[in-house]
């Protein structure tokens, strides 16, 4: 997401960092949960990447955006940790972020990709030989996107896309079932729209949308609450972050409830948002975990039933893990692991199949992706004492 950095926040680099939580007293040191074990080649200035069974082989397979030469590369998983050389897809100019769904109901998850330079979206359906090939769908969302998630908002069994804008829109474009997509409609935000995730928030069995705010406005995030029709009813802004530029579901507490963690890459700071389960959120104090972090990804990395957090660092060159103690918040310090050159985006699975979770990630300096692959390391957290971090007010969502 580079676009939006350079392009919304320059003003916001002079700012200091303040407000993270005092870590408290280290009383041990936190192995590596990870070990470098692969790179390989992508196009130029790879950022945004997703990862699933795309040839329904069984294996993992990736999916990255080339911004640098406008391309795709998609590499399929061996299972055994390594992939094959990548296969190049061309796309429109930019492209910035790449969905996976099945657009066109044949069973087979085809791609979606948003690109920056052109305003457009492009549907390319999966040949079901291992490959995708590009539709003549071009979808125009509107002025200046930025983002872009998957979901049936309407509940008819056809995927839709929905598209952030940066003039305080996001677009909402219903699927017909073939490929092809209704005309965008509009939902007024209160800021700058970046990151967006789909998740039931109210447990109403209705899909919802989550939105980080950024830029010179209002910041945080909002609710755009599924009527199930595709429509949605808006939430006023929550306190989430103070330039939030990735947003991830994250159930902290296992209570069943989504709650949500925000990065924000120009503060070097990350936001849990608690989910209350009666539509409002409280938005917790700001933690580090690294230098301008730009993605996120949530999983349970050590199996002890908590939500870790294992984010990139683009100035550091440096995956953190922040381990989650189930409360809301994470031990300190993040265990850090090197990587390549400006890292990016990041994926979790198993893509070994040894039953541990694994990382992959975007090195836009290097045009790399590395594979980070989980050690079976048994109860590594120390015993850590918890920083002392007070509740904000509650934010109200309506």
């Amino acid at each position: 997401m580079k676009k939006i950095t350079t392009s919304f926040f320059v003003v916001i680099l002079t700012w200091s960092v303040a407000g993270c939580p005092n870590p408290g007293k280290i009383r041990k040191k936190m192995p590596r949960l990870f070990t470098t074990n692969f790179s390989i080649e992508t196009g130029a200035e790879p950022s945004f990447m997703i990862t699933g069974d795309l040839n329904r082989d069984g294996e993992k397979d990736l999916v990255v955006t080339n911004s640098g030469d406008n391309t795709l590369s998609y590499f399929k998983g061996k299972g055994d940790g390594t992939f094959k050389d990548q296969i190049i897809i061309r796309t429109g100019a930019d492209p910035i972020c790449v969905v996976a769904a099945d657009f066109n109901n044949n069973g087979y998850l085809d791609l979606a990709v948003l690109n920056y330079r052109d305003q457009t979206i492009n549907i390319f359906f999966n040949s079901r030989f291992g490959n995708f090939k590009k539709t003549r769908i071009t979808l125009r969302p509107g002025k200046i996107p930025i983002n872009m998630v998957s979901g049936d908002f309407n509940r008819d069994g056809i995927n839709d896309l929905a598209v952030t804008m940066r003039y305080h829109k996001v677009m909402i474009l219903l699927g017909k079932g073939n490929g092809r997509f209704r005309n965008p409609v509009p939902i007024e935000v209160k800021g700058q729209p970046t990151a967006i995730v789909t998740g039931d928030y109210d447990k109403n069995k209705v899909l919802d949308i989550a939105v980080a705010l950024a830029g010179s406005g209002r910041t945080g995030l909002q609710i755009l609450w599924g009527i199930g029709d595709g429509t949605f009813h808006s939430s006023k802004i929550i306190k989430g972050g103070g330039q939030p530029l990735t947003i991830a579901n994250i159930d902290v507490d296992n209570d069943g409830y989504n709650d949500l963690v925000t990065s924000s890459n120009v503060l070097h700071s990350m936001t849990l948002i608690r989910n209350n389960g009666d539509k409002s959120f409280t938005t917790l104090k700001d933690f580090a975990s690294g230098s301008f972090p730009k993605f996120v990804a949530v999983a349970d990395f050590t199996g002890d039933g908590k939500s870790d957090l294992a984010v990139s660092n683009s100035t550091d060159d440096l995956i953190t893990v922040s381990l989650g103690r189930g409360d809301g918040t994470f031990m300190w310090p993040p265990i850090a692991h090197v990587v390549d050159e400006h890292p990016q985006g990041i994926v979790v699975g198993d893509f070994d199949h040894d039953g541990l979770l694994d990382l992959a990630i975007t090195c836009r300096d290097k045009n790399l992706v590395n594979i980070l692959l989980k050690r079976n390391i048994v109860n590594p957290k120390p015993d850590n004492p918890k920083p002392t971090a007070s509740l904000k007010k509650n934010d109200q969502a309506e």
